[in-house]
């Protein structure tokens, strides 16, 4: 009985094959989808698409496959800022902008991460991916080392206001240290700042009187806040900045004597001494802004003066009050 049924079953088998004879083994074609990329520059840096941001065009954009580096096929963003993969099977890929097409100031690429699936549905057969260019958000620390010329974004507090002195320039700090923003203006349809507020600056990054700045920031004031604290130094510390640590830094020096004014048309200088050390000097400058009557500065009369130190460009530094309450007389 086994011997029969395996003659059996050896027969039904050869009878199925045969009914398939001649014909060949092919897979079933995949749906095709598509796979929409959309650039755009966030030139307001709110992180998201608003009505000043602009579309990007001219940006290689490059397929590649979950794992590895083997690119599947680019494209480039179009007159309005996307590149369209059409014809993809149904399947997992990676969406990544070549840098190499983008300007030196875009330093931050946002939303070419992760993977794109296309499944055979009609809400998933075609994708789309929205990515966020924009300049690079710093702290002041890096916004100093960044090679002169690219144009960066920075959040800090104002320590000088650009309607307190005469030049514009506008004086930040954060944790990290402090910096100069030169001929500083407000961002068109915003308002002006004051001492001790947040601030967004986009300012392309340079040099000035040798020390590292933002050239012509535009400001835009995020919240208000508190007047920050100056940090008490000593006459040799203001001089030389801490050796150009405390560049552009909000200082106070107590205790000093005032030993000469200068006069440095429109503004004017006074020099402040230690007391206990007559060589070692401070120069004060007096903005035109302050307003300031020369004879208000009586030589030998004792004087704590706060300010933010403004470099001279010879390796020294100046004391700069803001205003009359950065300066006590004794």
């Amino acid at each position: 009985m086994r011997r029969l049924s395996s003659i059996a079953l050896c027969s039904l088998v050869a009878a199925t094959a045969c009914t398939n004879a001649g014909q060949k083994l092919v897979f079933p074609s995949l749906a095709a989808g598509q796979l929409s990329v959309a650039v755009f520059f966030d030139r307001d840096d709110s992180h998201s698409l608003s009505p000043a941001d602009t579309i990007f065009t001219g940006v290689r954009v490059a397929l590649l496959a979950p794992v590895g580096s083997d690119t599947l096929r680019s494209a480039t963003t179009d007159a309005g800022g996307v590149a369209v993969f059409d014809s993809l099977p149904v399947g997992t890929y990676r969406v990544v902008i070549d840098q190499h097409s983008l300007g030196d100031s875009v330093g931050t690429v946002a939303g070419d991460t992760g993977s794109v699936r296309i499944i055979t549905t009609a809400d998933s057969i075609n994708a789309e991916r929205i990515v966020r260019l924009g300049y690079a958000d710093l702290t002041l620390a890096q916004a100093r080392a960044t090679p002169a010329g690219r144009k960066v974004y920075v959040r800090a507090v104002v320590t000088v206001p650009l309607q307190d002195f005469r030049d514009t320039t506008t004086f930040l700090a954060d944790t990290t240290g402090a910096i100069r923003v030169t001929s500083s203006r407000p961002r068109v349809g915003t308002g002006g700042n004051n001492i001790g507020d947040t601030v967004l600056v986009l300012g392309p990054t340079g040099q000035s009187l040798g020390q590292p700045v933002l050239i012509g920031g535009l400001i835009t004031t995020l919240s208000v806040g508190t007047a920050p604290q100056p940090q008490t130094v000593s006459i040799d510390d203001a001089r030389t900045a801490r050796s150009g640590q405390l560049d552009a830094a909000l200082v106070q020096v107590s205790s000093a004597v005032i030993r000469d004014t200068v006069n440095a048309d429109p503004d004017f200088i006074v020099r402040i001494a230690d007391p206990a050390d007559s060589t070692k000097t401070v120069d004060v400058l007096i903005d035109q802004q302050l307003n300031a009557p020369h004879a208000f500065f009586t030589i030998g009369s004792g004087a704590t003066i706060r300010g933010v130190l403004m470099p001279t460009g010879n390796g020294t530094w100046v004391i700069k009050p803001r205003s009359g309450a950065d300066i006590t007389l004794n």
